[in-house]
């Protein structure tokens, strides 16, 4: 029979349960680091390209990317690190982990829209490409409500001598129902890891089909979109990896602090482009801003596309 300290600590014996909230925080605290250094980084060319211009859809939407996940994880520093009373402790864990659940699944969100919106310029809003996208948004977006709702209320566990909350993510919940995988909580990141795929995949062809300018182009932006997508597609994998053979959901936080700093600076990449060199009109209708490019066909006018601004007045 297990005492009262080991089931509060979700029948794990304390060394592991040290072991694994150590982990936890360690993880996130990296994730952390990879966003607090990339926006000390960055931070003059966001000044520059960002604070000094007029305020537009697509310098909205930046700071809502890059200061809305660093305040998400300011709160998720006091919910692994706060020094709470034992009487309020659990209670007020669970109640602010649910919140988590729901900050993380809207990083998430402004992750993907991002990157969808992205391509849907690349391809110059071509129909196909915006249904294939929408289905995969709207499966994850759907799976990701579902399993916030389904989920319930964490199991929160405590030990003595040790600050902050965590949370017990059983194998069953993540992999439940195997019939149905998708009704488990790695359903999400399934979901959200395929939707990666497929933008990377979308991205790569396009890539291809362009490699002749790209070679007259070398450190492309379009390139970098290759880059950062391998990564975020790496990352989210390693991700649902976790939720099968390792610690559940040690990654989930870092790997959205990485995407997050990865999105930040595509944006400015992409604002520093739009702001810079004029469009240079070839005779193939060819657009080149500084070092992002957009084959159109003969048959089609030439449409510059210098930021996310343009995207989102055509989506």
């Amino acid at each position: 029979m297990n005492s009262p300290d080991s089931e509060s600590m979700g029948g794990l014996d304390y060394a592991t349960f040290a072991w694994d909230h150590r982990v936890y925080r360690s993880m996130f605290l990296s994730g952390l680091a990879i966003l607090v250094l990339d926006h000390i980084l960055t931070f003059a060319s966001e000044v520059q390209l960002m604070w000094r211009r007029p305020l537009r859809p697509s310098t909205c939407w930046f700071f809502a990317v890059r200061y809305f996940s660093l305040a998400s994880s300011g709160v998720m520093a006091v919910f692994y690190f706060g020094d709470l009373s034992p009487q309020v402790g659990l209670c007020l864990c669970s109640k602010v982990e649910r919140g988590l659940e729901a900050l993380l699944m809207l990083q998430s969100t402004l992750v993907e829209t991002t990157l969808c919106l992205r391509v849907l310029g690349m391809y110059g809003h071509t129909a196909w490409v915006k249904v294939s996208l929408g289905i995969g948004g709207a499966i994850t977006a759907g799976l990701g409500l579902w399993t916030i709702i389904e989920y319930g209320d964490p199991q929160m566990m405590s030990a003595p001598g040790m600050t902050g909350c965590h949370t017990a993510i059983p194998r069953s919940t993540c992999i439940s129902h195997l019939a149905i995988p998708a009704t488990g909580l790695a359903g999400v990141w399934e979901a959200q890891l395929l939707l990666d795929l497929l933008v990377f995949g979308l991205t790569l062809y396009k890539a291809h089909a362009d490699r002749a300018v790209m070679s007259l182009v070398p450190g492309s932006l379009v390139e970098r979109m290759m880059r950062d997508g391998a990564i975020i597609v790496l990352a989210n994998l390693a991700d649902v990896l976790t939720l099968y053979i390792m610690i559940a959901g040690i990654l989930s936080w870092w790997t959205t602090s990485l995407s997050i700093t990865l999105i930040s600076r595509l944006i400015l990449n992409l604002q520093r482009a739009g702001g810079g060199n004029s469009a240079a009109m070839t005779n193939n209708y060819s657009t080149e801003l500084e070092s992002i490019h957009f084959v159109e066909q003969n048959r089609w006018p030439v449409r510059p596309v210098d930021d996310l601004a343009s995207l989102f007045e055509d989506v």
